[in-house]
């Protein structure tokens, strides 16, 4: 069972969704960057009035999470980005085929039937496999790791995954950090092959594949609220 409901703080109106939860012994709220909304999880036998009244005691939490990520930047015509570590325009224009290109430090994406984004996004895709590729054949040999697929992901909780089928996820955001910063989290995925836990053992291995891993991590805590902002809608 579920039930929507919307807040006001300082002027701001922010969506909630209180969820009840059969396993659930207690109160928890968390932020969900993807819909920009607060979650509220409480146990079967506590009422949704109480779930609102938990979620306006800590709606000052709401509030400061919810402007972390605003205002959104969203990809269209004139958008200006830092694309792998660039600063660039890109830019939206109709021919009869579609292409993107870069020129004097824009994208160029062209399309016949207004799909700029659906191209850009396909695109964004294939540079990131592509920039990734080399890199994890290298590192996967030199742990002695096979690595079958490298796939992207459009999380709002992590910039990479692994499992033990040999499958790496990378978040398609990564193109608008630095690559050192796409290198750092490839390393980390596939190290966690190895060492499964955050161990020492396991940042001695990351280290040396990366050994400035540290300002990576720093990088990461700075931007990331930022790299979540981008979206296409």
């Amino acid at each position: 069972m579920q039930k929507y409901y919307i807040i006001s703080h300082n002027k701001q109106s922010i969506q909630l969704l209180i969820k009840k939860n059969k396993l659930s012994k207690n109160y928890k709220l968390t932020f969900d960057k993807k819909n920009l909304r607060g979650l509220v999880s409480i146990p079967n036998y506590v009422s949704f009035k109480s779930g609102l009244e938990f979620a306006n005691e800590n709606v000052n939490w709401l509030y400061k999470e919810i402007n972390k990520i605003l205002p959104l930047v969203l990809i269209k015509h004139n958008t200006s980005l830092s694309i792998m570590g660039k600063r660039m325009k890109i830019i939206f224009l109709e021919d009869n085929f579609n292409k993107v290109y870069i020129k004097n430090n824009k994208i160029i994406v062209v399309s016949h039937k207004d799909d700029h984004k659906k191209i850009f996004k396909k695109w964004i895709v294939c540079q990131i496999l592509n920039l990734s590729k080399d890199y994890v054949g290298i590192i996967s040999k030199s742990l002695d790791l096979n690595i079958k697929a490298l796939k992207i992901s459009n999380s709002f909780n992590y910039w990479g995954s692994c499992n033990s089928a040999g499958i790496i996820h990378l978040n398609w955001r990564l193109i608008f950090a630095p690559t050192e910063i796409l290198k750092y989290i490839i390393v980390h995925e596939l190290c966690h092959l190895k060492e499964f836990n955050h161990t020492k053992n396991f940042w001695i291995l990351v280290k040396r594949f990366c050994p400035n891993y540290k300002n990576q991590i720093l990088w990461l805590k700075k931007n990331d609220n930022y790299l979540y902002r981008i979206r296409f809608d």
